[in-house]
This record gives C-alpha cells, sequence and structure tokens, in this order.
C-alpha cells in the first residue's frame, strides 16, 4: 500500500465516521423530544400528551430555554 492509497483510506475513514456523527446528531435531535414525550406519557398516563408537531415542538422549546451549562473555574 503506497502513500496515495493510506491517505485516501484515511480520509474515507473520518468521511465516514463525521457522516455518522451528524447523522446521529440528527437522530438525537428528531427523536429525543419523542422520547421525552412517550416517558412522561408513560410516568404520568393521566396526562396523556400526544405525540404531533406542535409538542414535539414544545419539547425542543422548554429544552432550548431550560438547558443549563455548568462551568468550574480554578
Amino acid at each position: 500500500m503506497n502513500l496515495k492509497e493510506k491517505f485516501n483510506l484515511e480520509t474515507a475513514t473520518v468521511a465516514v465516521g463525521a457522516t455518522l456523527l451528524i447523522l446521529l446528531i440528527i437522530a438525537f435531535v428528531i427523536f429525543g423530544p419523542i422520547a421525552v414525550l412517550w416517558s412522561i406519557n408513560t410516568l404520568f398516563p393521566i396526562a396523556a400528551i400526544p405525540y404531533n408537531f406542535f409538542t414535539w415542538l414544545a419539547v425542543v422549546v422548554l429544552y432550548l430555554f431550560t438547558k443549563s451549562s455548568v462551568s468550574i473555574e480554578k
């Protein structure tokens, strides 16, 4: 295997890894709020929150407003 073939293999591996990471992030963005709705409906059956775009969007907005970051300064 010469240097050109090795470079192409490494480049392809990085490209595949980056693509899979992007797809995983997209899957979390799409299915994360659905999982939150499912968990609320499972824990509190009286809530009976429907699964539709607007409830999905409400969970996304709720997450964006309640997101916190923790930083430790030394």
